[in-house]
């Protein structure tokens, strides 16, 4: 042990002086407006706007049922009796709204209820003299008018005919077997308007909808609405993390849950010196806001909301890498020594 004392007291000098030095706070660092910190909602007012303004349209739903292109009418008329059975036909609706009945011709039933469609053919085959009291029965046998696709991260996708006049957006995600465990927290739902290509897009955040009971955003859906659920968004944690990589967001996520989900941070992590990096446009401007997560876990900082791409880096404290480093050397020093003292012993016996 003679040999190594003064340099044992000069590693513990060294070792003392890295546990004091300060952190170091990201060269780029911008802090970030309080507002920017804050964003639990995936809907932006625009959708916000248009959801509300369909909620007057949810009235169609305690109204008869109106015909439309494409859906297949069954047409009983009693009094043409064939070998004393009555006489049913099977009608597919054009897409100008009309059936072709014989001794009558075209019919016009687009919009109209099925109790509309009825007294109509009654009326004009009496009015043509074609039987004096008939009676009709209409039935629809295939509802094809109002059909809505469910497509992205659904357990059961598809195009799904509605049996309504409109129809919402929990009820058709429901059908649909509700969002996958791989679906984000955001629905889109793709609104054809006439006279433009692209269609409206309506963006709704699902956990608000659901969990929240947010019904204000429980937009009414019509016939060739479109509902697009995608996989969830990738946020990423690397530095000094026991699992780095990137990380589904399917709800709001702040970053100390992103870093529980990365496995928590190793014994070399600097708390007060992690950062998050954002990209801002597509221009790839970015933000950097310094993170203190002993503060945050304190209370006395704002967590952060994440968001797609977001970047949370966690670095190693420089104190504790080169105090770990430097006592490691000391005792490879102990080790060698020690054995250098065993073989002295043992040589001078």
């Amino acid at each position: 042990m003679r040999y190594v004392t003064p340099f044992c007291l000069m590693l513990a000098l060294l070792v003392s002086g890295c546990a004091t030095h300060g952190r170091r706070p990201p060269s780029r660092m911008t802090l970030s407006p309080q507002g920017s910190l804050s964003s639990a909602s995936f809907s932006d007012e625009v959708s916000r706007d248009i959801v509300h303004q369909t909620r007057h349209l949810i009235s169609l739903r305690e109204t008869d049922y109106l015909v439309g292109p494409d859906d297949v009418l069954e047409v009983s008329i009693f009094e043409w009796e064939m070998s004393e059975e009555t006489k049913t036909l099977e009608f597919r609706v054009s897409e100008s709204g009309r059936i072709s009945l014989p001794a009558l011709g075209s019919v016009d039933v687009g919009g109209k209820s099925i109790e509309d469609i009825q007294a109509l053919i009654e009326r004009n085959l009496a009015e043509m003299g074609v039987l004096q009291n008939p009676r009709v029965g209409v039935s629809i046998t295939e509802y094809r008018s109002r059909r809505i696709a469910v497509i992205g991260e659904v357990n059961a996708p598809g195009v799904y005919a509605i049996h309504e006049n409109v129809t919402t957006l929990m009820d058709m995600l429901t059908l649909a077997g509700g969002p996958t465990s791989d679906a984000g927290q955001i629905a889109h739902v793709l609104r054809k308007e006439k006279g433009k290509f692209d269609p409206v897009r309506i963006s709704v955040d699902l956990q608000e909808l659901f969990d929240r009971g947010s019904f204000d955003l429980n937009a009414v859906l019509q016939g060739d609405d479109i509902i697009y659920v995608p996989k969830a968004p990738l946020i990423y944690v690397y530095g000094s993390v026991r699992s780095p990589g990137g990380y589904a967001i399917s709800r709001s996520m702040r970053a100390l849950e992103a870093i529980a989900i990365s496995g928590g941070l190793t014994k070399d992590a600097d708390k007060r010196a992690c950062f998050l990096v954002r990209r801002k446009n597509t221009a790839g401007t970015e933000l950097v806001m310094g993170l203190d997560l002993y503060d945050i876990e304190r209370g006395k900082d704002q967590d952060v909301f994440l968001q797609e791409g977001d970047v949370i880096h966690v670095p190693d404290s420089p104190g504790r890498v080169a105090g770990r480093e430097l006592w490691d050397l000391v005792r490879g020093i102990f080790t060698f020594t020690y054995r250098l003292d065993s073989t002295d012993s043992t040589g001078s016996n």
